[in-house]
């Protein structure tokens, strides 16, 4: 692992005393649903759910909007979404800064692929009205909301499912890593770029505080919402 740039990401997190991407969040507690068969194990399953800004713009600034889902299935699953200009071909690769919640289109721009080739990435659909900020507290007040969760193949939609947000949480914030919380038997693709991200990670989670319970900074007290 390169240390410069391992470090780089320390030195960003450090200075932020948060993650060095997606630096302002909350965190919510909800229940996904997930059908047919896939990447994703099918059934309901209890999650959390980070919403951030990626880059932590001031409130009511647009960013890159950002939702972390931990399906706490056997192994946990880890997913990371930012807005992207739509669901279809190229958009699913392209970021895009968010004005508000309603309405966004949200994808994990990697993708999962099996031993056999087969290449795989989530789309997340916002609700589409009620939520007329890029804000992560978007939702308190609001709640529950659902989001739709969609597993998109080179052929269409293989899996779908919802994301139903119940509560804001009080647990510590999670390490969401999606290079090492993939489905069973799937991994984050293209290897290279996964192998960046992992240093990412690695040198982010280095750099912060050891969380605690609530530990997001207050929606009303920093950068990001």
């Amino acid at each position: 692992m390169p240390a410069p740039y391992r470090h780089a990401f320390k030195a960003i997190a450090a200075a932020r005393s948060a993650p060095a991407f997606h630096p302002d969040g909350v965190l919510y507690e909800g229940r996904a649903e997930i059908h047919g068969p896939g990447p994703l194990q099918q059934g309901e399953w209890d999650c959390l759910v980070r919403l951030s800004k990626g880059i932590g713009t001031p409130r009511g600034v647009p960013d890159l909007l950002g939702m972390a889902v931990r399906l706490l299935q056997d192994p946990p699953v880890d997913v990371l979404c930012t807005t992207a200009p739509g669901a279809s071909g190229w958009q699913r690769y392209v970021l895009r800064p968010g004005r508000r919640w309603s309405g966004a289109t949200l994808t994990s721009l990697m993708w999962w692929r099996s031993s056999s080739g087969e290449r795989l990435q989530v789309v997340v659909d916002a609700p589409g009205a009620g939520l007329d900020s890029p804000d992560p507290d978007v939702l308190v007040g609001r709640l529950p909301a659902t989001f739709a969760l969609r597993v998109v193949g080179r052929h269409g939609d293989v899996q779908a499912g919802t994301i139903r947000v119940d509560r804001r949480s009080e647990q510590p914030r999670p390490d969401f890593d999606p290079v090492l919380h993939p489905p069973q038997s799937w991994c984050l693709a293209p290897a290279w770029l996964a192998a960046l991200r992992a240093r990412a990670y690695v040198g982010s989670r280095e750099g912060q505080p050891v969380p605690s319970a609530g530990d997001d900074r207050p929606a009303g007290n920093n950068r990001g919402g």
